[in-house]
């Protein structure tokens, strides 16, 4: 039996070869197992990060990165059938395989397999053959005792694939064939389904760090207040809460209508009043106003003065988060307006 094959007329053949021979290197080996895990583990920690921050309009992140996802592949696609149909064209030497140019002889006669070209001569007993490495377009005999194998395409033997295989088994009982071909695919299927899986956990995670994860203070709620009946609101409210300092020496009277929507948080040197957005602490918590006393300094491209009552002025912030147009916003600006009716009284008990 006898037949022939040169790299540059089997290119696309050939190609396979080389791709499988580069994916069993040691060093591509380590690269799978150490750093692409822990590249991939990078990327998952960043994207659900960086995703965290628009929860709450998630369904159109959802969208919008599922149809960039589908852009992009389609591009890759394209661009790589494009070069592909170039790359098949020329086959490139290399220092690792010197002999691309040169035709390849097989003979196989009294149990022996012999490969030959100008540059070395290969004769391999058939029983020492270890095992058939099936691929696409070819096959990979690889030699026992050693790291060295033989390729040849299918498209070239002279007989069909498993009147070879036949061949080499009725000589080496103990041949295993292993379908490369077959497994890559399965693979490369396994590789879809994980990587949708790591898309969904990556949305989900994302979803529930955006929504659960914000700054929370530690509030005294109006629930906490003593309600009384007041006259000190314009609006028509006719109660309030009060709300006691002995540190600071002040008390607030917070209108009544507030109740459930704002939270207090006591600090060495001021009092700050922050919006409660249904009612409970998450990322649209908004500071609404401070209570400090004349001598604390404030940053003033942060905060601006509302108003001032005696030794104590009333700051709030020159920036808040809630969204333009929405119900949270509405609600704060009504809220705000309420300020200016807020009567601060001073305590004798003051230490400053």
């Amino acid at each position: 039996m006898k037949f022939e094959f040169k790299p540059t007329d089997n290119i696309k053949d050939f190609r396979e070869y080389l791709s499988f021979f580069n994916r069993i290197l040691s060093s591509v080996i380590i690269y799978k197992k150490a750093i692409y895990p822990i590249a991939i583990l990078s990327v998952f920690y960043f994207a659900t990060l960086s995703l965290s921050q628009f929860y709450d309009i998630f369904i159109y992140i959802v969208i919008i990165t599922m149809v960039v996802i589908l852009i992009y592949y389609l591009l890759f696609l394209l661009a790589f059938k494009v070069f592909k149909n170039k790359k098949n064209k020329v086959l490139k030497n290399t220092a690792l395989f010197c002999d691309l140019e040169s035709t390849f002889f097989f003979t196989i006669e009294d149990n022996y397999l012999i490969r030959e070209n100008e540059f070395s001569t290969i004769k391999l007993h058939l029983s020492n053959i270890e095992s058939i490495i099936l691929l696409k377009n070819g096959l990979v005999l690889s030699i026992a005792k050693g790291n060295n194998s033989i390729f040849i395409p299918i498209a070239v033997l002279p007989v069909s694939l498993k009147e070879f295989i036949s061949l080499i088994k009725d000589i080496n009982p103990s041949l295993m064939v292993f379908e490369e071909f077959t497994r890559l695919k399965k693979l490369k299927k396994k590789t879809y389904i994980s990587f949708a899986l790591m898309l969904i956990l990556t949305f989900v995670t994302s979803f529930f760090i955006g929504k659960y994860n914000f700054k929370r203070y530690d509030l005294i709620l109006t629930s906490d207040l003593i309600k009384q009946n007041s006259t000190n609101f314009a609006s028509g409210d006719n109660s309030s809460y009060i709300y006691e300092n002995p540190t600071l020496g002040f008390s607030l009277a917070l209108p009544g209508k507030w109740e459930g929507k704002v939270g207090i948080e006591e600090k060495s040197d001021r009092v700050n009043i922050y919006y409660l957005a249904n009612g409970k602490q998450s990322h649209d918590t908004t500071l609404l106003f401070s209570v400090r006393g004349l001598d604390v300094f404030f940053n003033t491209i942060d905060f601006y003065i509302i108003k001032s009552e005696g030794l104590y002025l009333f700051v709030g912030p020159t920036k808040i988060g809630l969204k333009r147009g929405s119900k949270k916003l509405l609600e704060y600006q009504e809220l705000y307006n309420d300020i200016k009716n807020i009567k601060l009284y001073r305590n004798t008990y003051h230490q400053g």
